[in-house]
This record gives C-alpha cells, structure tokens and sequence, in this order.
C-alpha cells in the first residue's frame, strides 16, 4: 500500500471459490431456477432463523413483492423514510399505491415511531422501514404501533444482512424483510434480492409473483412478473454465505478503527450506535461533518487523493421525478435533508486494513484544515 493506490469505497471479497462454483453450475446444463436456489434459500432460513426465504433477481424485485405479497394496492398508502435508495419509493409506486414521506432521527438516520405515527391515516396499508447504512431500525417500537392500527411492516433490509437486533439476525422481527446481493454489498452476487419471512401466506404470495403469478407450471393466477434468480448467481451466493460470519467480522474490526480515530473529533462525527443494534453489518461508515465544513471540498480533496467517498443517498422527495410528480421541495423535510448534507460514506471493506484506514484519516484531516466554510 502506497499513498497512490487508490482506495474504493468498498471491494467485494470475491476469489475463484466463487468462479468453481458457477462454472459447475454452467457444466450441469441447468442455469435458470433450479436446486442450487432451493439450497441457497434453505440455507439462509437457517443462517437468519426464520421460515421462509425466496429469493429473487434483485433487492428492488424483492422489495416490490413483499409490498405486493403485503397487500398493497392501488391508492393505498405506505409510510416510508425520505432518506432512502430511491427503489424504496418507487416499489410503492409500482403497487399503484402512495409513498408518504417521514422524517428520520438524526443520530441514526432511521424513522422511529415519532417520525411514523403522525404519518398514518385512515388508507395506510403498511409501514416500510429502512435499515439505512446497514444499521437496524428499532423494530419492536414500530411493530407495537403497527399492530395497534393493524398495519402492515415491511423491512427495507438492503443493506443490513447479517446484522443483529437484539441478539438475534435481521430477518425475522417485522411481516417481511427485504435485502439486496448488489455488488457493493456484504454478501454479493452482483445482482440479487431476498425476502425472509415467518408468514406462510406472504411466502407463498412472494414465490407465485416473482414466477409470472404462476400457482402451478402454466395456470397464471395473477399478474407476476419474472423476478427469478438463476442457479449460477445462487451458487455464487453459497460460496458468499460461507464467508459472511468472516465479513462481517472483518468490517467490524474496520468499523471499531474508524471509531477510535473519530473519537472526540472536533469535526466529525462518528456513526452512532444505538444498544439495541447487537452487531452492525457496516455496508457503508457514515461520518458525520460538522456544520462549519464544506463537505464538496471535503469530497474533492479526497478524490485528488484517490480516495472514494459516497454521498448516499439524497432524499428521495428531492429526486427530479418526485418534485415533478408530487411538487416536493427543498425544506420539505429539513432533518432528512440535514443528514444527508452532512453525512459521508468512507472506505470500508474487508481487507481495507489499518494502513489504509490511517490514510484515509489523515487525509480527512487535512482536507477539513482546507475546508471551513
């Protein structure tokens, strides 16, 4: 490692285990669904603890089934935080239903049930919670409020596979949860989605919908779509969910560095971590900068210095087709927009290191000298 290598926000641990696995796949002649889905999905009920998981061929594809396998419909609504990946919008807009938009906490960039309930009215269908930065949600507070009103809770989990609430793994707490295998995830097949849940209806619903509303081979009982995996993406997969306890160990030790440096910091501040979070899956480590810096200054110093960073994700209320569609606009949601004027997301990956890390310190610290507003 050198002051010129550059250091991608994140670096998937992938080795030729991964390769062997799919070219077996592709010498079996059997590449679409087939037994290697069957043993991922198997294997993941037991790595979460949780009856069911059907996976799909991406987080958005798993996501929009779990609304609809929820019972979400046309001119319903679904409460969602604003600061999100935009897919956690338009899933609900592909239901012909409504995204209302909350606020989140400040400290853990997730909603709670103050930002939620004062959102719910008579055409709520369900509640979306998202585990932003792969950090859970409190889901016991919301599940209490939603089973009150007799409201649905679905989990935006993209980014949380193999965190922990609670000592036990995400996955299994709210009706459904959704997570993504996209590239930049812990456990990646580049593409790829997953739902986990203990509802036997909602399973059943989320494997007819993602096989074209298939009950049976060629008897359509409703309008599906294609959002299969195929056997060479699942047999990557195995070969990730072996390692996952690794990963995840490894970002920890990563996250923990982090920590230490940010520690009392005048200008940064590091990611809070509330006590009911038993293990965070750290898909990015979001630093928080005080108000006094100009973070694109921040940004560009870094990229000079061939160090990536990530400004993920702006609101979704604040994306050129939501102003267009609904008429939102900046101050709409002023503590959404707050974090994410202040956030950064920083290197961290499995193998980043301790020299690495010290690097981007360093370098962080001599760009915010550069950068007071």
């Amino acid at each position: 490692m050198n002051n010129k290598e550059f250091i991608p926000i994140a670096n998937p641990n992938i080795e030729t285990k991964e390769a062997q696995a799919v070219y077996e796949v592709i010498k079996s002649w059997w590449i679409s669904m087939g037994k290697k889905v069957q043993e991922l999905e198997k294997k993941i009920c037991e790595y979460v603890g949780v009856k069911h998981a059907i996976m799909f061929n991406s987080g958005t594809s798993s996501l929009h089934t779990a609304l609809i396998a929820a019972g979400v419909e046309e001119n319903d609504e679904v409460i969602v935080p604003t600061l999100s990946y935009i897919s956690s919008g338009n899933t609900i807009l592909y239901c012909g239903a409504k995204p209302v938009f909350c606020e989140v906490d400040l400290k853990t960039f997730n909603a709670g049930v103050k930002e939620i309930e004062s959102k719910i009215t008579s055409k709520t269908k369900a509640i979306m919670i998202v585990d932003l930065k792969g950090m859970p949600a409190d889901f016991d507070e919301i599940i209490k409020l939603a089973k009150k009103k007799n409201i649905k809770v679905i989990g935006d989990s993209a980014e949380s596979f193999g965190a922990m609430y609670k000592n036990k793994k995400v996955g299994s707490q709210l009706d459904a949860h959704s997570f993504s295998f996209f590239a930049n995830k812990n456990l990646t097949m580049g593409e790829g989605g997953l739902v986990t849940t203990n509802n036997d209806e909602i399973a059943k619903m989320c494997k007819i919908f993602r096989n074209q509303g298939q009950s049976k081979r060629y008897e359509h009982i409703m309008i599906g779509n294609n959002y299969r995996l195929n056997d060479y993406a699942a047999a990557f997969g195995l070969v990730q969910l072996s390692k996952i306890e690794w990963i995840l160990k490894e970002k920890n030790l990563a996250a923990n560095m982090y920590d230490k440096f940010f520690e009392n910091h005048d200008f940064i501040k590091k990611p809070f971590r509330p006590e009911y979070v038993s293990r965070h899956s750290w898909y990015m480590y979001s630093i928080t900068l005080d108000e006094k810096i100009d973070r694109n200054k921040v940004v560009e110093y870094l990229t000079k210095s061939k160090i990536d960073t990530r400004l993920s994700f702006p609101p979704i209320h604040l994306q050129p087709i939501y102003v267009k569609k609904f008429g939102y606009k900046i101050g709409d949601f002023p503590i959404s927009e707050k974090a994410f004027n202040t956030f950064l997301d920083i290197p961290i990956w499995t193998e980043i290191g301790e020299e690495r890390i010290k690097r981007v310190v360093e370098t962080l610290n001599e760009a915010i000298k550069k950068s007071f507003k």
